[in-house]
């Protein structure tokens, strides 16, 4: 009986630990990192396309497995003409998320869905013109699983889901303003990243 007490309380302090990381009172950090090449030869033109993108994020759960918190978005891209020429990119993004975790009968394997919106904006600097600056709105849904190593780390599979974006791509001109509706279901753009999780005890 000693043997069984014992062994039912080993597994409940087992639980407890792999679980205290998306416990009330928790904290989320986190970042991916992602890396875009393109190259495309036509009519004797070699024209290259190269992005990097860093994504920052820091969460609290307000109750147990859901949290809140911010997000942002930093990239830079750049395509080359072919002819010498570099046209660059700069956007950054910041904006609030919400983010539900779902464990599964395996306690390391979690599912989540998470919502947010960013605005920020974007610096355009084309070859032999001048420089202009943008203004974006962006509103997501997206799905994703979790791998939990140990009770601080994990990593996320997130994919792209629901998404809306406004691009104003002059905002001293009128009328000018584009609009994109992605659903995840035709265009899965995955992404990786890697969190942190501080318990509150």
């Amino acid at each position: 009986m000693k043997k069984l007490i014992t062994v039912l309380l080993s597994f409940g302090a087992f639980m407890s630990t792999v679980y205290a990381q998306t416990s009330q009172g928790s904290l989320m950090f986190g970042g991916g990192i992602g890396y875009t090449s393109q190259r495309q030869e036509t009519s004797g033109e070699d024209r290259k396309y190269s992005q990097v993108e860093f994504s920052p994020s820091v969460g609290y759960f307000v109750i147990d497995n859901l949290s809140v918190g911010l997000d942002l978005s930093l990239s830079s891209s750049k395509t080359d003409d072919g002819f010498g020429g570099d046209d660059k990119v700069k956007t950054f993004l910041a904006g609030p998320f919400v983010r539900y975790y779902k464990f599964t009968n395996n306690d390391k394997f979690a599912f989540f869905g998470q919502a947010g919106f960013q605005f920020g904006t974007t610096k355009t600097e084309p070859d032999g013109a001048n420089e202009t600056k943008s203004g974006t709105f962006n509103f997501y849904i997206s799905p994703g699983f979790s791998y939990f190593f140990n009770e601080h780390w994990a990593m996320d599979l997130q994919l792209q889901g629901i998404e809306y974006t406004s691009y104003d791509p002059n905002k001293d001109a009128k009328n000018d303003k584009r609009s994109t509706f992605t659903f995840g279901v035709n265009s899965l753009n995955p992404t990786l990243a890697v969190r942190f999780f501080l318990g509150s005890n």
